[in-house]
């Protein structure tokens, strides 16, 4: 009788044991992800199109046009033409893929300026991140040689129209930094708040220009994310709304004695962008600033650009000739370094959240050797190596002990003058196994936990099932005593 009760025990024990175990996955699936908004992020087949341009299915080509530039092809090659659109599978696995098929773009020995985009639905307000990964490959050997690099770089950036107008030379395009890191994947993000159409379109650009073409300058892009990161505020926005006929840009704050237009540079304004802005051509932007405008008609936040003279002189009582030193693009920069700890492994810092860390060490290098070292104490950060010659560095971050970088810790840039901030995370120990890192699948939503996940529903329903049958098993033994 004793036996008995023990065993009618040990089953009940075990039954409550299995349903318990059973709800496990549900609390390990309960955790949503963030939805990619986008149609085939990750630049897979069908590709549509023909002869030279083959786009991801889901997604649009772009592309700036000089016109008859193109054939008359002046020998400063300062003009840009209509490259080719492929889809890219690396037979040969020289790593211009990062799974599946990538977009590939590009053209032998001409300069172009191109991409692709989408346009997609989002609730107004809301403020979403566009992330994707890219890849460059500048040189007339074939891979794998490395890269020519410095004037040979992609100038590649990301970008967002808040309006959703499909157009690559909307001034409302919110822009990323550039990014010329060469034969590597890098992941370039930019953020913005969506506008009161319900919609955005999210752009990737390329740009070789004014630089002598070589056989090879490519570009890949791979891995795609559109998220909403904060959702639409509750209440109705206190802003005013958005005037239906703009007022024509403003040059500058102060005109010019001389009657010129003067535009100030913003960030994220490219020069075919504001030769649209005004409605005059590129090319006379570039002349009347030829003595300001870098090398690649580099522009800089500040920088004042002549837009057009006046069609007579003043009427005004002559006053004394000013002396007007022409702002020259710098022919340096420098490149600011920070740590912070990735506590989600996202790769992107959230400073209310993610805290700067001590103790890493950063190293900078260029082609004549190390630059200079720094570790970083975790509160005076960023610290800016300063005056560096235009050109490309590598950066290399070494974790503190204890920690492991949760991106790369090792990259290629091109600095062309200003200032450009790295900004690299780490995670305590070794990175998790089981689930991919952000690096590894866009921005949390990849394959790698979409497999768990079903995986872990899978066995609780066996588990369940399991708890079932004792159970039932139980009530029979029960019944025959």
């Amino acid at each position: 009788m004793i036996k008995g009760k023990w065993e009618e025990a040990l089953l009940a024990s075990l039954a409550v044991l299995l349903l318990v175990v059973a709800t496990v996955p549900t609390w390990v699936s309960a955790a949503p992800l963030r939805q990619n908004l986008l149609t085939n992020p990750g630049f897979e087949p069908p590709y549509n199109g023909s002869d030279t341009t083959y786009v991801a299915n889901g997604w649009n080509p772009w592309h700036e046009d000089s016109g008859d530039l193109c054939n008359t092809r002046p020998e400063d090659w300062n003009f840009v033409c209509r490259p080719h659109w492929m889809e890219e599978r690396d037979w040969s696995g020289l790593g211009f893929i990062r799974s599946g098929s990538s977009q590939h773009i590009g053209i032998q020995y001409m300069t172009w300026h191109a991409g692709v985009f989408q346009t997609v639905n989002v609730p107004a307000g809301a403020r979403v991140r566009f992330t994707v990964w890219g890849r460059a490959f500048a040189a007339n050997e074939n891979p794998p040689a490395p890269s020519y690099g410095v004037n040979w770089v992609p100038h590649m950036q990301v970008g967002i129209d808040p309006n959703g107008d499909g157009l690559w030379t909307s001034p409302a395009i919110i822009w990323s930094g550039e990014n010329n890191t060469l034969d590597a994947w890098v992941q370039l993000s930019v953020e913005a708040t969506v506008g009161p159409n319900g919609r955005v379109s999210v752009f990737t650009s390329s740009r070789y220009r004014a630089v002598l073409p070589v056989a090879h300058m490519e570009t890949w892009w791979e891995d795609a994310s559109l998220e909403v990161i904060t959702p639409p505020a509750t209440v109705a926005p206190t802003s005013p709304p958005r005037p239906t006929n703009p007022a024509a840009p403003v040059a500058t704050s102060t005109p010019r004695p001389d009657g010129a237009i003067v535009h100030v540079v913003q960030y994220g304004d490219t020069l075919s962008g504001i030769a649209q802005q005004y409605g005059v051509p590129l090319e006379q932007i570039i002349q009347l600033n030829s003595a300001s405008i870098g090398a690649g008609n580099v522009i800089v936040v500040g920088q004042e650009l002549v837009i057009s003279l006046p069609a007579a002189p003043p009427t005004t009582p002559p006053q004394p000739t000013p002396i007007i030193t022409p702002t020259v693009a710098p022919t340096g920069g420098s490149l600011c370094v920070l740590a912070f700890h990735d506590r989600n492994g996202d790769t992107f810092r959230e400073p209310d959240a993610e805290e700067m860390l001590p103790n890493a060490l950063f190293t900078v290098g260029s082609g004549s050797g190390i630059v200079g070292q720094y570790t970083t104490d975790g509160l005076s950060e960023p610290y800016c190596f300063v005056n560096l010659p235009a050109g490309t560095y590598r950066v290399n971050m070494q974790p503190p002990p204890g920690y492991v970088s949760s991106g790369p810790a090792d990259m290629v840039i091109g600095l062309t003058g200003g200032q450009l901030d790295v900004v690299l995370g780490a995670q305590r120990g070794e990175p998790p196994t089981a689930t991919p890192t952000a690096g590894e699948g866009g921005t949390g939503g990849g394959q790698g936990s979409e497999v768990l996940q079903a995986v872990a529903r899978v066995s609780g329903i066996i588990l369940l099932a399991l708890a079932i049958v004792v159970a039932v098993v139980f009530f029979l033994a029960r019944r025959r005593r």
